[in-house]
């Protein structure tokens, strides 16, 4: 019997001795996950997710041309943090970005991804809502947000300016309740 004991009380060692290095292995993991998570700032999901100010947007109901694009949203969204961004080949220190949203479709789910311009810059790639309705992409650059831009839609990368399609209205700021002037 005294054989019997030894071996469960071998085993019950053994467990806690398991537990207590996965319990310490776990903590050293979400340290280091933590830490590398704000050296690398804002993702992309988070982004979309913060509450914006509405300070653009289009009033055109029926989508046009061959990507059914209607009209155009752009919200300011306040960020966290400062944060530090590289614009035109210059690290910069931001507190706020803007998200550029194409509204219309629904649009096509492609293998290339969605690409929005304002005038010849691509403020990025777009991420499109669950109902295909909006595609949506975000620009830390404050100088592509000027009265009477140019918004078009395209797939691809972000150098192909030949097979853009151009919403139908330009950019109007201040033309949403609150929006800038």
């Amino acid at each position: 019997m005294t054989l019997v004991k030894h071996f469960k009380d071998g085993r019950a060692r053994h467990a806690g001795l398991a537990f207590g290095l996965l319990v310490l292995l776990f903590a050293c993991a979400s340290s280091a996950f933590a830490q590398n998570n704000q050296s690398q700032g804002l993702k992309m999901s988070d982004l979309l997710k913060l509450p914006g100010k509405v300070i653009a947007e289009g009033a055109n109901t029926r989508p046009t041309g061959k990507f059914r694009a209607a009209k155009y949203r752009v919200e300011e969204v306040a960020l966290p943090t400062a944060t530090e961004v590289k614009i035109n080949d210059r690290v910069l220190s931001v507190n706020k970005a803007y998200r550029v949203t194409v509204v219309g479709g629904p649009f096509e789910v492609r293998a290339m991804p969605a690409v929005i311009w304002i005038n010849d810059t691509a403020v990025g790639y777009g991420v499109e809502n669950e109902d295909l309705t909006e595609i949506t992409a975000v620009t830390f650059d404050e100088s592509l947000i000027v009265e009477g831009a140019s918004i078009f839609l395209s797939y691809g990368d972000k150098k192909n300016k030949e097979d853009r399609a151009e919403l139908p209205e330009k950019l109007k700021l201040g033309s949403a309740k609150g929006g800038r002037q």
